[in-house]
């Protein structure tokens, strides 16, 4: 099966059932599969061929849906921005992919012009939601293309998603998902989660996020109703679900957090509600369960990745048990077991299987597992060893095959369930004339899991200060990346061999601690 089929099918059994939900706007299963069609066809005429690339910029929509089905059809594979990037950061990826077409949301206008400059392999530019001069209109493409079937030749080992996530070189990598890894993520979630085409499922999580997309995808694949919104704010949120009788939403902790301290939360008809799905970022036991005391629903954890696109282990609302045998309230704190099709063992630094209960690298084996890195064989080599993603995720297994992750191997920090690479905000810390070196480590936060921490040595005579330093990283980050802290120090411990310690930094922060993530 392609991804692409999942609306051809839908069309076919479910051609009056309500497809995609945004604010007054509603598409049956065969208005939505005819639309979806168009934009194919639009693209092949644009004059992309298979395997040419193509990038979407905009927050979630209906239209990004069509769009990932579109490409899927057309065999061109989708670039999903993160729109939190600076133009720079865009410019970077929009190159690396050397995508030809670029449809956007009016609300990005402005990073489109700086790309108009720095990224010259863009010969398409199509705005989603508005007539911009300069550029072609969606809603225009749409009707000037056929509805018919594209007819291209796509098979399963193709790429059709090439997201993009932090790296350990400070530049953003291309992950490249194939038909058969996608589709047997949907396999997956389908399945640990008990899903039903009767859903109606709210995307409050970003679906240029593989987190955000492969809930999105699961519940198109069963025929399920997908709604969307712009803003992801938990008043939103609630007045969607009330709105649209939503059954099953995900949430990140800095989500939970806020929907815990949100005081309207009674005044809501939130009897709807099936499910709520968690992940992407480490989440506190006392705050989960405050929040399964709130809504009285059923709860699951996935854990997994950008390189799996998402599902590795699933916690099931069985093992949400808050009280009484303890070792099944020990099981709260885990990150389930492994899903269907899907390997986890865990090895030491020689990739031998190390003792339940001993701690090394998680490794993953299974259909849903990247093809490698796009453009960077050497990574992929180092990542994808005899069939087994080594996922830098260090962490330990219990005799009935539950998961515990408890620290990173490697060097990244997962804030408000975004990734970031620590060598990408050292290096533009170190960039600044007045700092002299510069260590990024991630700390214990409440509401963001974890949040960025930049230790700073300044040069001999500066006076630069936390807050220009802050500052100064904002103007060529991403925000979510910025530090929230700096500290400055006089020296960092460092090895014989003059490596600094970096483990010795973080440890007083997360003294304590059962888990350092």
């Amino acid at each position: 099966m392609l991804l692409g089929d999942i609306p051809s099918r839908n069309a076919l059994f479910y051609p009056e059932k309500t497809a995609v939900i945004e604010g007054p706007t509603r598409y049956t299963f065969a208005q939505f599969n005819e639309r979806v069609n168009r934009i194919a066809n639009a693209i092949e005429a644009m004059g992309l061929v298979e395997g040419d690339r193509m990038a979407v910029l905009n927050h979630n929509c209906y239209q990004y849906l069509e769009l990932y089905f579109a490409a899927a059809k057309s065999g061109t594979p989708l670039v999903p921005l993160n729109f939190r990037f600076s133009p720079h950061e865009l410019a970077y990826v929009m190159n690396d992919s050397g995508a030809r077409a670029l449809f956007f949301g009016k609300d990005y206008a402005p990073s489109v012009e700086f790309l108009r400059k720095d990224a010259p392999a863009i010969e398409h530019f199509i705005c989603i939601n508005a007539r911009l001069s300069g550029t072609e209109n969606y809603d225009e493409i749409i009707l000037g293309s056929h509805a018919g079937e594209p007819a291209r030749s796509i098979d399963e080992n193709d790429v059709v998603v090439l997201g993009y996530t932090g790296g350990t070189t400070g530049k953003p990598k291309g992950v490249m998902t194939t038909h058969r890894n996608l589709i047997t993520s949907c396999y997956n979630t389908v399945v640990e989660r008990e899903l039903s085409s009767r859903d109606i499922f709210l995307n409050a999580l970003p679906v240029f996020h593989a987190g955000g997309a492969n809930s999105m995808f699961a519940f198109a694949f069963l025929g399920a109703t997908n709604v969307f919104m712009s803003a992801s704010s938990i008043e939103t949120i609630l007045q969607t679900v009330e709105a649209h009788r939503v059954t099953d939403f995900v949430l990140v902790p800095t989500q939970i957090m806020s929907l815990l301290e949100n005081p309207n939360v009674g005044k809501y008809d939130l009897s709807s509600i099936k499910a709520i799905y968690y992940g992407t970022a480490p989440i506190s036991v006392e705050p989960l369960k405050k929040l399964m005391r709130l809504m009285k629903c059923k709860f699951s954890q996935t854990y997994g990745m950008t390189e799996t696109f998402v599902p590795i282990s699933i916690l099931k609302p069985e093992d949400h048990v808050v009280e009484g045998d303890p070792e099944a309230v020990r099981r709260l704190g885990s990150a389930g077991r492994a899903v269907m099709g899907v390997k986890v063992k865990i090895v030491d630094n020689s990739d031998r299987e190390v003792e339940t209960g001993q701690v090394g690298e998680i490794v993953v084996s299974g259909k849903n597992v990247m093809k490698g890195y796009w453009n960077l064989p050497e990574l992929t080599r180092e990542v994808l060893k005899d069939g087994w993603l080594h996922t830098g995720d260090m962490g330990k297994m219990d005799e009935l095959g539950y998961l515990y992750v408890v620290d990173r191997k490697k060097d990244m920090i997962i804030s408000g369930g975004e990734n970031i690479y620590a060598k990408e905000v050292e290096d533009v810390l170190s960039s600044h004339p007045e700092v002299s070196h510069a260590v990024v480590i991630g700390v214990p936060d409440e509401k963001w899991g974890e949040a960025v921490k930049g230790l700073v040595i300044r040069e001999k005579g500066s006076r630069v200060s936390e807050e220009e330093l802050i500052d100064f990283c904002k103007s060529r980050l991403a925000s979510y990346k910025k530090p929230r802290s700096i500290e400055f120090m006089e020296e960092f411990p460092k090895s014989t061999a003059g490596k600094v310690l970096k483990r010795e930094l973080e440890q007083k922060y997360w003294k304590g601690r059962e888990k350092k993530i």
